[in-house]
């Protein structure tokens, strides 16, 4: 992590959403989302199929303009300082986002270069221990299977040392054990400062490595709670109901 990146984010908010609205043609996706996420904070984002969680996550990761509002992310205006508040970001999404004729290890070390990583065999060589990808090192990308992609996609998003990780759908493909793996190493990122905003349909996988929850249902947030403040074996057997109770 880099001096500015980690004096900027030190001062800020990790993440914060102002006022965003979005829709495509008529259809109203979201409508006024604000949201805060501290330095060292995970966020887990629920809601039914399309409830607008990937299009948020989106326009969170600057991939997507909003038609309203803002986004900061560590201080920085992801409209006017796109290049910085870019750099604060790691991204996995539903497409792994790696190349598949390249190897695990020289995806690494190509996603390494262009940010501009120092010591990067080092850092690769780390996140593939991390990960548990050390045998797979020199296979190609596009042999692996499902939840291997899926380890090196995020990896992948981490090999630059980001303040924020955006995650849509982390524990797809993952096993048992490759989910509890997956909580251990988010833990491990947040405990070092880093902050988490994902969305899952494995509410359990969620509620064990995120701090908030947010609900998103026709367009807007009907709840936004600690989890330490809800009932999470009800919220576990159907959030949106309980969300629904609570608003």
């Amino acid at each position: 992590m880099n001096l500015e990146k980690q004096t900027n984010s030190i001062a800020h908010n990790a993440v914060k959403v102002s006022a965003i609205k979005k829709a495509f043609e008529t259809r109203l996706v979201l409508n006024d989302i604000e949201l805060c996420i501290d330095k060292g904070q995970s966020l887990c984002l629920c809601g039914s199929n399309g409830a607008g969680k990937s299009t948020l996550l989106r326009i969170i990761a600057g991939l997507l303009e909003p038609d309203h509002g803002s986004i900061e992310i560590c201080g920085y205006n992801l409209k006017k300082n796109h290049e910085k508040a870019k750099i604060q970001l790691g991204f996995v999404s539903h497409k792994s986002m790696v190349y598949p004729d390249l190897t695990v290890m020289e995806n690494l070390l190509f996603f390494a270069d262009l940010y501009g990583v120092k010591d990067k065999n080092s850092k690769a060589e780390k996140l593939l221990k991390e990960m548990k990808l050390q045998a797979y090192k020199y296979d190609r990308a596009g042999i692996l299977s499902r939840g291997l992609l899926q380890r090196l996609s995020i990896a992948r998003a981490l090999i630059h040392e980001p303040n924020v990780l955006i995650m849509d759908e982390p524990f797809t493909g993952l096993d048992s054990e490759s989910s509890k793996h997956l909580i251990s190493v988010l833990k491990n990122f947040t405990n070092n400062g880093g902050s988490i905003v994902m969305t899952t349909h494995d509410i359990r996988n969620g509620i064990s490595c995120c701090q908030t929850i947010v609900v998103l249902d026709e367009h807007k947030i009907i709840l936004s709670a600690k989890i330490s403040d809800i009932d999470t074996a009800s919220f576990e057997q159907d959030y949106l109901s309980y969300a629904r109770r609570q608003n």
